[in-house]
């Protein structure tokens, strides 16, 4: 008693002072009931009440750590339970995707019922996982196959502009070629054709179009 006095401090120092002058000491046993009685009386009920009421809400190592803290705090004022009344509570408080694995082990401590618990969490994870990833996998995308047809290169005008520039200063037909004379259109047989498949032989027996020489008038245009 006389150790445990020199390390009271603040109240409990002038606490002990103001006991001494009506109360004494029996032993030692009396000593700590009444400083657990002035100063610890509601440790223990707010203790073995958070106990009874804990419940997993995150991991199992999480739920384990705040048990065992619970556990230590009601020891260290009362003794008297045993590992049945801890494990029974430790596994009363699991998830209920956890508890019936862990009872059906029967474990007798908190730590064999701590690591069953881990083991069946680790289970359930990794089947949920694999669940979750068949769930969602993507499936291969094939689209649809479309015939790419390559884009026609651009005509080299430059031919075509000479050539028009040569039947345009010779007063030839754009279209064939032939000399052009009144009434020359309605007897132009490559000009009044839609389409024409002919064999060329050289550069002035080429066919001008309308497209070409519309493209011709906008470049000189620009």
């Amino acid at each position: 008693m006389t150790a445990a006095r020199i390390h009271l401090e603040g109240n409990a120092a002038k606490w002990y002072q103001a006991y001494k002058q009506n109360h004494t000491f029996k032993n030692w046993s009396h000593f700590c009931s009444v400083v657990e009685e002035e100063f610890g009386s509601d440790d223990f009920r707010s203790a073995l009440n958070d106990l009874l009421e804990l419940r997993q809400q995150g991991q199992v190592e999480e739920y384990t750590t705040q048990f065992q803290s619970l556990q230590y705090q009601v020891n260290m004022h009362n003794s008297q339970y045993d590992d049945i009344f801890y494990t029974t509570q430790y596994m009363r408080g699991l998830k209920d995707e956890l508890r019936g694995t862990v009872e059906a082990q029967m474990p007798t401590t908190v730590l064999k019922a701590s690591i069953i618990a881990k083991i069946q969490q680790g289970v359930l994870e990794r089947a949920k996982a694999k669940q979750t990833k068949h769930h969602y996998q993507q499936r291969t995308y094939q689209p649809l196959r479309q015939d790419i047809k390559p884009h026609p290169q651009a005509p080299s005008l430059w031919r075509d502009r000479q050539l028009r520039d040569y039947r345009k200063a010779n007063g030839l037909c754009y279209s064939c070629g032939e000399k052009y004379v009144p009434g020359h259109l309605e007897v132009c047989t490559k000009r009044n054709r839609p389409q024409v498949n002919a064999l060329v032989l050289n550069d002035l027996d080429r066919e001008l179009s309308d497209e070409v020489l519309n493209d011709l008038a906008v470049e000189d245009v620009l």
